[in-house]
């Protein structure tokens, strides 16, 4: 019961600038009715709890200037009220996720994730891998009937 009352207690939270260590908890997820959340500047490590997707309020959303690293979670996307995100400066891979409102920020929203990738980078777009054609005339019928071989 008290924790109810606390988690709906806060829309917003500040802690940008303190030198933070450590990783962002999961149950940062249970805060849902906060709105916005700034953890920017701070030594935070390990990678974006997926729970911030559960934070369906959530409008502001800056974790910015950190030790980040990893993928940014899917559920992401279920933000459908967020207007302001900034997951720049971390070590972020991969690409960035596709649909909800993550497709509408500006490439200084993920700039220098060095490992990070999308279409909202535009001078660093995914590379879409591709089977090359010697390896795709490869699957015909061997004289055993299989068009498959074993490695």
């Amino acid at each position: 019961m008290e924790d109810k009352m606390i988690s709906s207690a806060f829309t917003s939270i500040d802690l940008s600038n303190n030198k933070f260590d450590g990783e962002i908890p999961s149950s940062i997820g249970d805060l849902k009715a906060l709105v916005a959340l700034n953890l920017s500047s701070n030594r935070f490590t390990g990678t974006i709890p997926s729970s911030i997707g559960n934070m369906k309020e959530l409008e502001s959303l800056d974790l910015s200037n950190n030790k980040l690293f990893g993928r940014i979670p899917q559920q992401l996307t279920n933000l459908s009220f967020l207007a302001y995100l900034n997951l720049s400066r971390n070590q972020l891979n991969g690409s960035i996720p596709q649909g909800g409102h993550l497709d509408t920020f500006p490439s200084s929203s993920f700039e220098e994730n060095p490992g990070l990738c999308g279409s909202q980078l535009l001078s660093k777009k995914c590379e879409v891998e591709e089977t090359p054609i010697s390896d795709q005339t490869k699957d015909v019928e061997s004289e055993d009937g299989f068009t498959w071989k074993p490695h």
